[in-house]
Formats: C-alpha cells, sequence, structure tokens
C-alpha cells in the first residue's frame, strides 16, 4: 500500500465520530463552560444552553460544525474540549484532561495496531521462512525504516509495517504460483536500510 493510502486510513480513523464516554466529557465541559460565561455576561439574553453550544462548537470547528455533540469527529474532539476548558476558565484542567484522553486514545489504538500486527504475522508467516521470520523482518522495518522498536512505534508506523508484510506476501504468493517466473520458496530478505520517510511508499 501507498503513503497516500495509509495516510487515507489514518484520515478515515480520524473521521470516526467520538465514543460514549467522550460525549459525556464533552457535555460536562460545556456545561461548565456555559456556567462561567453567562456568570460573567457573555451570554445573550435568551440563548440557552443547547444553542449556545452549538454555536461554540461552530467556532471550533467552522462550517462544518455538527449538531450534536455525537456527531463530533475524533479528529476534532482534542480541540473542542480545549476550548471548553478555556471558556471555563478552569486554569488549564481542561486542556491537561483533554490530553491526556488523546493520549489514552493513542494508546488504545496503538495496542489494536501491534494485535493486528501479530494476527498478520502469523498469518503470513510462511512467506518469511515462519511466525518468528515475519517477526523479524517487521522488527527490521520498524529499525530501519521508522527508526525505532516494536513497542515504541505509534500506530500510524505499525499499520505502515503490516501493509508493507503484505504487499511483500503478495509478492512472493505471485511468484510462487504455478507457472510464475522466478519463483523462490526461500524467505524474503530484510530490508534495505533507506534515509527517506516513508520508506514503505517504495514498497519496502
Amino acid at each position: 500500500m501507498t503513503a497516500n493510502a495509509t495516510d487515507k486510513a489514518v484520515r478515515a480513523q480520524g473521521g470516526a465520530v467520538v465514543k460514549p464516554h467522550q460525549v459525556q466529557a464533552m457535555i460536562l465541559a460545556a456545561r461548565r463552560a456555559y456556567a462561567e460565561q453567562a456568570k460573567r455576561g457573555l451570554v445573550d439574553d435568551g440563548v440557552g444552553f443547547d444553542a449556545w453550544r452549538r454555536a461554540t462548537i461552530h467556532d471550533v470547528v467552522g462550517a462544518a460544525a455538527p449538531s450534536s455533540f455525537r456527531a463530533v469527529t475524533q479528529r476534532d474532539y482534542a480541540a473542542v474540549m480545549r476550548y471548553f476548558g478555556e471558556l471555563a476558565l478552569d486554569g488549564g484542567e481542561g486542556t491537561r484532561r483533554s490530553a491526556l484522553q488523546s493520549t489514552n486514545r493513542s494508546d488504545d489504538e496503538r495496542r489494536r495496531a501491534l494485535w493486528a500486527l501479530g494476527l498478520v504475522e502469523r498469518e503470513l508467516g510462511e512467506f518469511f521462512g515462519g511466525p518468528g521470520g515475519a517477526m523479524r523482518y517487521a522488527d527490521a522495518l520498524f529499525a530501519k525504516v521508522h527508526r525505532t522498536e516494536r513497542l515504541d512505534a505509534s500506530a500510524r508506523q505499525v499499520w505502515a509495517v503490516i501493509f508493507t508484510l503484505r504487499n511483500r506476501a503478495a509478492k512472493k504468493r505471485a511468484k510462487t504460483a504455478p507457472g510464475a517466473r522466478g519463483a523462490s520458496d526461500g524467505p524474503l530478505p530484510p530490508p534495505p536500510p533507506s534515509e527517506r520517510f516513508p520508506a514503505f511508499s517504495r514498497g519496502l
């Protein structure tokens, strides 16, 4: 898969809507912000909470602002929480809470990606000399392409390695298909080092 395809996959994940616990967090943050703004006389007369929070989300997201908290995307969640925190004058607590939630979400995504990588390594092990060979190949990609280790890699880097393993296995499968020219039963060689990022865009 190319770098553009990987970026599209990452963007699609960011476009997913928030989870129920995030909706609850936004509601609480918005109510604190609304109360503080109303107390300071910064809410127009007759403007209720629902109208105010829709206008506030619009300030953050822009013209495409959703009418419901449930329709806020993961991409916009942190910015919305940060803005409500600023309006609540909570001394940055909203920002810290948003950052912590964002970190937790990132950790969850990374754990899911590592779990998927384990499945792929077992699934495609035959093309790399066994599951152990697939793991070594993946570790070589982390080291040579992303300059990191498996457990320190981001979710995006893990998915990039998954895509690369699948691409390499597909090429190996095509070469070993009946009648294919240049068929070989040996495991794939480790990926060559490269200074270019992301190297998987070149099929590594």
